[in-house]
C-alpha cells in the first residue's frame, strides 16, 4: 500500500465563500484536512493540507468569515466567541481578512451564523475590501505616472502596468461577487 505525502499545498482563488467550503469538504472527503492557509488579498490563497488520520478529523465542517480587526483584543473576543460555540479557528492572525473555521459536530448543517444577514453582511465586507484595493491601486498608478513625467524613466511605466493588470483582476472578482449577492439577494426575494 502507499503512503499518502505528509502536505499538500495547493493555490487557489475562489470569489464565492460557499464555493470555497464546498471545496475544503471534497479536499476532506479525499483524505486531506485544512491545516494552514495563507490570506489571500491579491493573489491566490495558499491551503496546506494535512492527511487525515481518525474518522473525527473526517467529520470537520468548514465554514468562512471574512472581517478585518482593528486591535488585536477584538481579533481575540472574535476567536473567543466561536470557540465557545465548538468552533477552531485557522486564520494565524488579526491581520487576515479570510477566517476559515472548522467543527467536528456531527451535524452536516452545522451554520456559522444563525441568520441570512450576517452572512449577506460577510459578501460586502468582501466586496468593500475589494473597492479599498482597486482605490489604493488608482492612487499608486497616479502617481507612477506623475513619477514617469517627471523623471521619464519607462520603469514607472511598468509598475503602472503591473497595476493596472491587478486593477482588472479585482474588478472582475468585484463584478463577481455583487452579481453573486445580486442572485442571492432575488433569490431571497421569489
Amino acid at each position: 500500500m502507499t503512503q499518502k505525502k505528509s502536505v499538500k499545498k495547493v493555490y487557489q482563488t475562489f470569489v464565492d465563500f460557499k464555493e470555497e467550503e464546498k471545496w475544503l469538504q471534497e479536499m476532506l472527503e479525499d483524505g486531506w484536512m485544512l491545516a494552514s492557509y495563507d490570506s489571500e488579498d491579491l493573489e491566490a490563497c495558499q491551503y496546506v493540507f494535512h492527511p487525515v488520520h481518525t474518522e473525527e478529523e473526517k467529520q470537520r465542517i468548514y465554514k468562512i468569515d471574512y472581517r478585518t480587526f482593528g486591535k488585536k483584543e477584538q481579533f481575540e473576543e472574535y476567536k473567543e466567541l466561536f470557540e465557545d460555540a465548538e468552533w477552531t479557528l485557522l486564520s494565524k492572525s488579526k491581520w487576515y481578512s479570510k477566517h476559515i473555521f472548522y467543527t467536528e459536530q456531527s451535524n452536516p448543517n452545522q451554520e456559522i451564523f444563525s441568520d441570512q444577514q450576517s452572512y449577506e453582511e460577510r459578501n460586502k465586507r468582501k466586496q468593500q475590501s475589494y473597492m479599498m484595493s482597486i482605490l489604493a491601486l488608482c492612487i499608486c498608478i497616479a502617481v507612477t505616472v506623475v513619477l514617469y513625467a517627471i523623471y521619464q524613466r519607462t520603469a514607472f511605466l511598468g509598475a503602472s502596468l503591473v497595476m493596472i493588470v491587478t486593477i482588472i483582476k479585482l474588478v472582475r472578482d468585484y463584478v463577481k461577487t455583487r452579481a453573486l449577492v445580486t442572485v442571492k439577494a432575488n433569490h431571497k426575494s421569489l
